[in-house]
């Protein structure tokens, strides 16, 4: 295109760098808060992520680089749909949580029960999603929170957990929403300054 350079869109350290897109701009200063979703199984080579999306806000650009930080995560809804079938209860949790590198989130997380059940069975098992979230948030990094959901990792414990106090089907993670990004990782390639 005629007065415009093209720029690679970088995945944030935690996904290697990986390249996400190319994009032309005329000005890279136009394309700094500008967002990006990629599929994990995309991104991370693992078809059976296909339901898992992240959401990419680039920060700076650098030569032709535009590096990118995380800024939130979804599940499909048709994989939501596909994963409640008749006679099971979902069970659901938001929990606003803090990470140790100063990252807030609202995480809605997901139960999926066997079958339906009483009030107090309901109220224990989301207490439990709750405050695993928000644990598990308090003891991690940005970077290994996000791959701990990338990898079904924090699904599992979950479910684990859940497990002690009702038979769990199905957990889920089914979004993450950055309230407030806390500090860059510096220390690694491509960290990202404030400016």
């Amino acid at each position: 295109m005629k007065g415009k350079d093209w720029y690679v869109i970088l995945a944030p350290s935690m996904f290697s760098q990986s390249q996400l897109a190319e994009t032309p701009a005329m000005d890279p200063r136009m394309l700094v808060g500008r967002t990006i979703e990629s599929n994990l199984a995309e991104l991370m080579g693992q078809p059976d992520k296909y339901y898992m999306n992240v959401k990419f806000r680039i920060e700076k650009v650098e030569g032709n680089k535009a590096y990118t930080r995380f800024d939130g995560y979804s599940c499909a809804r048709e994989h939501l749909f596909r994963i409640v079938r008749r006679g099971s209860q979902k069970v659901r949790a938001v929990a606003d949580v803090e990470t140790t590198d100063g990252w807030k989130l609202q995480v809605i997380s997901l139960f999926i029960l066997n079958r339906n059940t009483d009030t107090e069975v309901k109220r224990k098992v989301r207490k439990l999603l709750f405050n695993e979230m928000v644990e598990r948030a308090k003891q991690s990094s940005i970077d290994d929170f996000v791959l701990s959901v990338a990898g079904g990792i924090l699904q599992r414990e979950a479910r684990k957990l859940g497990n002690k106090i009702y038979p769990i089907r199905f957990s889920e993670i089914e979004s993450i929403e950055v309230k407030k990004a806390g500090q860059p990782d510096l220390s690694g390639p491509g960290g990202v300054a404030k400016e």
